[in-house]
Parts: structure tokens; C-alpha cells; sequence
């Protein structure tokens, strides 16, 4: 398959010399779009995105030059290079042409050869160019990439080496007999045992990201109380953050039901809450409320915490998004949560947003009811 020709868009007011110039670049194997005065060239160059523009100086308003300063303000146009051809040949013209932004400056009369040899030129250097920056951008995205991956792999580190090593000093200790007695023992069990909570939702977040990857979460709508499946993790994430003597309230159904895949989104609310108890401040209060609408629940966590600026309330769904921002990070965690939950909910229909608040976070979370098409057990 051949190379796309090249697009030239001539700008002349004078027919004859238009009609020629672009019979001569045609020959050169360029495609070729004429324009008749600068309003013309406005209109062709935002049609047709040329490679290049070659465009008299003088003609009706817009002129040449000005024509340039009109295309400089749009992003899209400023980048598409630029000759000038003009009958005007004083070092200040040639100047003032330059200043305007043009990639090279032609005098009539010109040999077809000098003018097609120009083209040529100014086409290569912008190309060069191009592939530079395109070369420079890709080696920057590289080493950001390569940076994000060595933070990634440090904080993994962390949060896998921190909980595992909690869990294996109190057992060790307990199995060398070194604690006798038996209230400490229990303490230093429910330590081991909160630990591997730890790691076991830290286990569960890998796997479901790689689900994620895969196109293979669960999406098996099973029957959920809220009771029996979701307030005892609840309240035993809950119970790590006992130290900020965070204010907890659940407004919820004494009996509320819905059918989602259990697991999946069990840990999904858990990292919705997880989130609102790490980011919220000492004393501060969380609030865990649903409300219920032609079969579909929706659950809202507020929290008054420092909140989330509007222009983040996407950002923050980006997988390790948490991680990317360095040392400026006040928090540990890897970033998933909320990407996690967002994903667990599209598996049935639902949807997880953060919303307008005028202090701290609030998530909204939407369960919409099942539907004669979707997959439930139970």
C-alpha cells in the first residue's frame, strides 16, 4: 500500500498564477487544494488539515500576514508550516514574514525548481522535528512509566513485608512460649489475625485487578443481606482506624437485600469505606446511608474530611493513581479502591461517583435492580 501524497494548500488571489502553481507542485506528486483569498485558506485549512500552506502576502483582507496570525490561534492550525510567496523583497518583509511564524519566505519571481525544492525542504524539517519530539515525548513517558513501576514495586513491598510481619512475630512468640500469658496471648492473636485481614484484602485487590484485565470479574448477581454479609466487615475495617475516634452512622434497612456478586462487592464497599475512615480527619464523622427507588438502592458514604477538588473526582478512579503522586501523598495504600469498586458495579449495571460536596467526600454508589436478562443465583 502507498504512501498518502502529501497535502498542499495554495493561497493566490490571482487565478492564472494559483492555477499554475498548483499544476507544477501536482507534478511533484503532491496533493493539491487551492484557495482563492485568505477567508478561503481559513476555511480549506480547517477542513483539510494540510501538511504545508504556501500563501501570497498580498491579498484582500486577511492578508497573508494576517492570515498567519489567524491560523497561530488555533492549536490545531498554529503547527501546519507555513511559506510565504510574496513580490515584496525588502529585508524588513522578509523579517516581518518570519516574525509572523513562516517556515521560509519565497520572492517572485521564483524558479519552479527553487520553489519546489523549498517545499520539499521545509516538509523534511518539519518532519524531523516532529519525530524528535515524538521521540522526546515517548522516551519522558517511558522514564515516568519506569518510575510509576519502581514506586509500585516499593509500596508492594511495603504493604505485603508490613502485615506478613506482623502476623509471623506474635505466632512466633506465641510458639516459643515466650508469652504465657493468656490475655496477652489472645492480644497478640487478634493482632496476627488482623494483620492477615490485611493481607488478605491486599490479596484480593491483585486478584481482582487482574480479573479487570482479563475482561473476567464476576458479574453472577447472588441474593446479599446487609446484615449477615456486609456489617461484620464493616465493622471490623471499622475497627482499624479506632485510634482517629472516627463518628460511624449507618442509616440502612434493618432488612435490605440486593443481588450482586457477594464477594466482589463486599470488598468494594469496604474500600468506598475504607477510604472515607483513612482520608477523614481525627474526631471526624462518616455517614453510610441508601435509599431506595423503583427497585434500585442507592448508597451514599459522606465523610467531612478534606474532600476531593473537582478536577480529581476522575482523576482519583485511575488505577494507582494514589501511589503516582509521590511523596506528596499523605496516605499509605495502592491506589486501587477506588478503580476496584468502580469496576465491581459496572459488572451489574451500577455506577460509583464522588459528588458536589461543601465539605469532605461523598461517594454515590448505585445498585439497580436486576432485570429478566441478568445472570442471578440464589
Amino acid at each position: 500500500m502507498e504512501n498518502k501524497p502529501q497535502t498542499i494548500l495554495v493561497i493566490d488571489d490571482e487565478p492564472a498564477l494559483l492555477q499554475a502553481l498548483a499544476a507544477k507542485i501536482k507534478r511533484k506528486g503532491y496533493s493539491v487544494i487551492t484557495a482563492v483569498d485568505g477567508n478561503d485558506g481559513y476555511l480549506k485549512a480547517q477542513q483539510n488539515m494540510p501538511d504545508l500552506i504556501l500563501s501570497d502576502v498580498m491579498m484582500p483582507p486577511p492578508n497573508g500576514l494576517e492570515l498567519r496570525r489567524l491560523l497561530s490561534l488555533d492549536p490545531q492550525l498554529a503547527t501546519i508550516p507555513f511559506i510565504f510567496l510574496t513580490a515584496r523583497t525588502s529585508v524588513e518583509d522578509r523579517v516581518s514574514g518570519l516574525e509572523e511564524g513562516a517556515d521560509d519566505y519565497i520572492t517572485k519571481p521564483f524558479e519552479t525548481e527553487e520553489l519546489l525544492a523549498r517545499i520539499a525542504a521545509v516538509l523534511r524539517r518539519v518532519q524531523a522535528e516532529r519525530q524528535a519530539g515524538r521521540d522526546e515525548m515517548k522516551a519522558l513517558a517511558e522514564q515516568s512509566m519506569n518510575e510509576l513501576k519502581k514506586e509500585i514495586l516499593q509500596n508492594f513491598h511495603h504493604e505485603l513485608r508490613t502485615p506478613l510481619t506482623n502476623i509471623l512475630m506474635p505466632l512466633q512468640l506465641i510458639a516459643d512460649r515466650k508469652l504465657v500469658d493468656p490475655e496477652e496471648q489472645v492480644k497478640f492473636v487478634k493482632s496476627a489475625l488482623s494483620n492477615a485481614d490485611r493481607l488478605e484484602s491486599l490479596v484480593t485487590d491483585l486478584i481482582l485487578l487482574s480479573n479487570m484485565d482479563q475482561g473476567n470479574l464476576n458479574s453472577v448477581r447472588q441474593p446479599l443481606d446487609f446484615k449477615v454479609f456486609l456489617r461484620p466487615a464493616i465493622q471490623k475495617r471499622f475497627d482499624r482506624y479506632s485510634g482517629k475516634h472516627l463518628n460511624f452512622t449507618i442509616d440502612l434497612p434493618e432488612r435490605l437485600e440486593v443481588a450482586v456478586p457477594r464477594r466482589e462487592f463486599v470488598h468494594a464497599i469496604i474500600h468506598l469505606l475504607d477510604n472515607a475512615f483513612k482520608f477523614n480527619e481525627e474526631n471526624g464523622s462518616v455517614h453510610f446511608r441508601s435509599t431506595i427507588e423503583n427497585g434500585d438502592v442507592t448508597l451514599f458514604i459522606q465523610d467531612n474530611g478534606k474532600g476531593i477538588p473537582p478536577e480529581l473526582r476522575e482523576k482519583v478512579f485511575e488505577r494507582f493513581y494514589q501511589i503516582s503522586q509521590g511523596d506528596n501523598r499523605d496516605n499509605d495504600g495502592m491506589g486501587v479502591g477506588l478503580p476496584i469498586a468502580r469496576a465491581v458495579f459496572a459488572t451489574f449495571g451500577g455506577s460509583v461517583e464522588i459528588l458536589e460536596s461543601q465539605k469532605g467526600c461523598t461517594v454515590k454508589a448505585v445498585i439497580p435492580k436486576a432485570l429478566p436478562g441478568d445472570l442471578v443465583y440464589g
